[in-house]
């Protein structure tokens, strides 16, 4: 390719033009740019999808997971099958409702039997004079008023909506100060525990995730729970899941 430059006038007065030749070698990098853009441009939604469960293999086994215990809370005398450690529990049109206690909503749902372990559930908490308490999870928790600090607490909403924390019997283990918790907004909440690497979900994204290098053993005595705090909190469609480890290839 050739650039026109600017006009000079030669000995005899009459106007030159000047060419310069450009190497070839000039134009590589605008074509690797030029086609690298379009094959960032080609990735789709099938493979972000791909590179999403890829990164949440990082440090993770491959896991299978097994429904082990369901229930939609359609019988209000199943509430007898249950362990209320703290506050007032019912269930009503078919939903499980924290409707009472000025600190601690506890109930403890299903025993704690499995590792990995996976459990899903909707919760609903409504704020009272701007305040809302948190959505916490029971792992592995003593049926008695130990409750918090005999296993885990995987909390979001805590201190009035202001972090999302791991506890290990009563002592902090992960932090971030985020919580998206809103006021009568229904949440899709999922529980991961796998020997130690502990993720909490809502709605679809990682609230928190962190790793337990000495991960408590789970004891088929204690049990699985769900707790919140001065706050009026429904609970709907919980799911535990057994995990099976899957070889990888």
């Amino acid at each position: 390719m050739l650039i026109q430059e600017p006009k000079v006038h030669a000995g005899n007065g009459k106007p030159v033009l000047l060419r310069t030749a450009i190497p070839f070698i000039f134009f590589i990098p605008v074509i690797l740019i030029f086609f690298g853009c379009s094959s960032l441009q080609s990735t789709g939604t099938a493979d972000m999808e791909k590179y999403i469960t890829l990164s949440r293999t990082i440090r993770a086994q491959i896991i299978s997971w097994e429904k082990a215990v369901s229930t939609t809370f359609d019988d209000p005398g199943d509430l007898e099958q249950y362990r209320i450690v703290e506050g007032k529990w019912i269930i009503h049109n078919g939903k499980l409702w924290a409707v009472e206690g000025d600190r601690n909503r506890a109930i403890l749902l299903a025993p704690c039997r499995y590792d990995p372990v996976r459990i899903e559930f909707e919760a609903t908490n409504w704020a009272s004079n701007d305040l809302i308490g948190d959505i916490t999870v029971l792992l592995n928790s003593t049926p008695d008023k130990n409750f918090f600090s005999s296993g885990y607490a995987l909390t979001t909403g805590s201190y009035w909506n202001h972090c999302t924390t791991f506890y290990k019997r009563g002592q902090a283990l992960a932090n971030t100060n985020y919580t998206p918790l809103k006021s009568g907004k229904t949440n899709r909440i999922a529980l991961e525990f796998n020997r130690g690497h502990i993720t909490y979900w809502m709605n679809g994204e990682i609230l928190l995730e962190a790793w337990d290098d000495t991960p408590l053993a789970m004891d088929s005595s204690a049990w699985i729970g769900i707790r919140t705090w001065a706050t009026r909190m429904c609970i709907d469609n919980v799911v535990v899941f057994k995990g099976i480890i899957v070889e990888k290839k």
